[in-house]
This record gives C-alpha cells, sequence and structure tokens, in this order.
C-alpha cells in the first residue's frame, strides 16, 4: 500500500502536476518535505504543503521531462525509504543549465506516513556533475 502510494506520487510529480486536487489521497494536509543541501540546492529546504506545490509548478517551467524510477523500496512501520534514479532533460537555459541538457541524479526518499497518507519527506539527492 505505502510502495502504491509513493509510485503514484512520483508520476504525478514527473508528469509536473500541480493540482492539489490530485494529490489529496496521497499526501497528508500537514506534509513536510526536506530536502537536504546537493547540487541544486545550497541548505536544508523544508516545505510545507503551500511550498511544495509552489515548487512543483517552478519544475514544470524549467524542465521538459522527468523520470523517477524506483530501484528498491523498503519498508517498516509508518516509514517507506526509496532509492531512486532520477533523469531530465531542461526545458530553458537557467544559469548553467542549458536547454536540451541531460540530468541525472540518485535519490534517497524517506516517506513517513500518517493516515494512510505522505506526511513527511526527506530527499537526500545526489545530482551527477553538471555537463
Amino acid at each position: 500500500m505505502k510502495l502504491e502510494v509513493v509510485k503514484r506520487f512520483f508520476e504525478l510529480t514527473e508528469q509536473f502536476n500541480a493540482e492539489e486536487a490530485d494529490y489529496a489521497q496521497i499526501l497528508h494536509p500537514e506534509i513536510e518535505q526536506t530536502e537536504f543541501p546537493n547540487w541544486i540546492t545550497e541548505r536544508v529546504t523544508v516545505s510545507d504543503h503551500e511550498m511544495m506545490f509552489k515548487r512543483m509548478a517552478g519544475g514544470k517551467k524549467l524542465l521538459a521531462s522527468q523520470k523517477y524510477e524506483i530501484q528498491h523500496s523498503y519498508e517498516s512501520g509508518d516509514t517507506l525509504v526509496t532509492e531512486v534514479i532520477w533523469n531530465a532533460e531542461v526545458a530553458v537555459n537557467a544559469g548553467s543549465l542549458k536547454a536540451g541538457q541531460h540530468m541525472k541524479a540518485y535519490f534517497c526518499c524517506i516517506f513517513q506516513f500518517k493516515d494512510g497518507l505522505i506526511y513527511r519527506q526527506r530527499n537526500y539527492d545526489c545530482f551527477e556533475r553538471f555537463q
């Protein structure tokens, strides 16, 4: 059940879907997403429900496509850990990123559930160097 919820979350995200109603059956209203520092995010960033959807809309402006491929998952109690490979193509020139550029990263995403919904998400994202 938890894995199916997370798969649906990744499906919606890779489609750049930022319609809150489409996430109602998978995200807890008090969701918090924490992204730890990486090549893109300089410092720990915590997003609440509102900020998550703003960030999703921003991704649609930057990327032409993206794909999340779950490699492994581990479940214990209210927690699901996933190892994910993310591939994306940049849509527009933005800083050091160039339109058409391929990006790849390896994510460890830890999802905590409450009431059957994703309540907390922590991302440890390892990006390959941008070329």
